[in-house]
Order: structure tokens, then sequence, then C-alpha cells
């Protein structure tokens, strides 16, 4: 099955917004798409081949719709953005399970991609069904709701671990209703997920904007801070949120993108494919 691009795999995938996904030396890249293992290969078309899932699942996942390309449409028109966007036209804001989101960002405070991907992997492996390949679906709220403390901390979690395990009883009970925020507003979504143990702004925002279509928001890092300063001048985190929201909007979460790796791609060392997120 073919996806009509462009999509950018590299990015998108392995760029700091999910973290089960892999490259492996022929090209393909695998991970899962809710309880689906896939497959993919980009093609030089920009276009990609996949296998594993339906069509309509990976254009959910991907947001390949015609929102999206009104969304690109109106960002490119702003000349702080307009590089970036010739130079990676395949990048994409992905559609995430919420409640797998949510954990991987719980576990990204002050860590960095490589250890939050193998901590992702380890919870799947222990507690998720397995789908072959190596690979398991993410385990639900109710599963990591009953986990020990210490077995959390041996799949890398460490203190976060009681943040981990008290958000997934909220959730299994039913307390916090992950689903039902998407395509809530900014306020609403953040309000409902700072109510979880563990997850600050920023983590809230990363949750929002890659598992709830809350497409305003805009998740404020170091990095993000730099890229900021550099096309604005410098900012502190609230004047940037303040400025962010005036000039881009609902778009907002798109142009953070966009930011977030033409700056990487200028100050990523040779040869390194990672960077730290906090």
């Amino acid at each position: 099955m073919r996806l009509r691009g462009p999509i950018d795999l590299p990015h998108s995938l392995l760029g700091g917004q999910a973290f089960r996904w892999s490259q492996a030396e022929d090209g393909a890249f695998r991970g899962v798409v809710g309880d689906a293992l896939v497959e993919m290969r980009p093609r030089a078309d920009g276009s990609v081949e996949a296998e594993g899932a339906s069509r309509a699942a990976l254009a959910s996942y991907f947001r390949i719709e015609r929102a999206d390309a009104a969304r690109r449409a109106r960002l490119a028109r702003d000349p702080a953005l307009a590089d970036a966007m010739r130079a990676l036209p395949g990048l994409r804001l992905l559609r995430q399970d919420p409640w797998e989101t949510t954990v991987a960002f719980l576990t990204s405070a002050n860590n960095n991609v490589l250890r939050i991907e193998g901590t992702m992997r380890a919870l799947a492996a222990r507690w998720g069904d397995p789908l072959g390949e190596g690979h398991a679906a993410f385990p639900p709220p109710g599963r990591l709701a009953r986990a020990r403390e210490a077995d959390l901390r041996a799949c890398g979690l460490g203190y976060r671990a009681p943040f981990l395990r008290d958000t997934a009883r909220l959730v299994a009970r039913g307390e916090v209703d992950l689903a039902s925020l998407r395509g809530a507003s900014h306020k609403e979504a953040r309000e409902a997920l700072l109510a979880l143990p563990g997850v600050g702004p920023k983590v809230a925002d990363c949750i929002a904007l890659f598992s709830l279509d809350v497409d305003d928001a805009f998740p404020i890092d170091r990095w993000v801070l730099r890229a900021m300063a550099g096309a604005f001048g410098p900012m502190d985190a609230k004047r940037t949120a303040a400025f962010a929201a005036a000039r881009w909007g609902r778009d907002a979460g798109l142009a953070q993108q966009y930011l977030f790796h033409a700056l990487r791609l200028r100050e990523r060392a040779p040869g390194t494919r990672r960077v730290a997120l906090a």
C-alpha cells in the first residue's frame, strides 16, 4: 500500500514526537500503530510504502487530511518558516495514542530520546500484548496501575516511576479521560493534563500536540527558546508562548516543529542522530 506524500519518515518518527520506531539497515521503519505492527519504506517521490495497518489508520496517524494542507499553506507564507518548510516538506505532526504519548512524555523529563525509547520498549515488552518480531502493543493503564514501583524503576523510569503508576491509576479509574480531550481547547487540555502526577506545562503541551489534535499547543524547551531567539530575538518562556500564540494562532504547534527541526539540523553534531529533550 502506498501513502502519498510528502512524508518524511526520519524526522517525523525519530525526531522526538514518537519513541517506538526504529530504522533497519535496509532502510525500513518498523513500529506499532495502535495494536498493529507496521513496516514502512520511504520512496524517492516522498510517498511511503506501508504494510501492517489500514490506509485509514496510517492516514490518521500522519494526519493526511485537508486541514493539514491548509495549515501548511498558511505557515509557508511566514518568512521565518519558509526556508525550513522548503527543506523539510514532509515533516508531519503525528496523531498518536493519548495514553502511550502521556507515558512517553512523563518519561521525558530530564531525559534523552535514546533512554526514553529504551523505557518505552521495556514497558511494552513486560506488560504489553506480543505482536511478533520482538514488538508488543503498549500496555493499557490498568496493567501499569497494578505494577510494582520497583518493576517500573527496573524499566528505566527512575524517580518517575511513582508518577507513572499514579497517573495510570487515575486514567484506569476514569478520573481523567484522555480520549475526551482530543480536539479540546488548549486551555482545557492543558488544565486536565496538569492534574496528572509529574506533568508540567511542557509535557502537557507535548501530549496535547502529539496525540490530542490541540494544534495551538506550543511546547517550549531549550531548543525552541534558542530557535525563537535566533528568529525573533531573545525571549523568556512566557513571552515566547504569547508571541507564538499571536503570530501563528491555531497553527502554532506545526510552526514549533519546523523551528525545532531547523535548529536541530543546523546545530546537530556530525554523526549524531538524537538530541536531549530537556
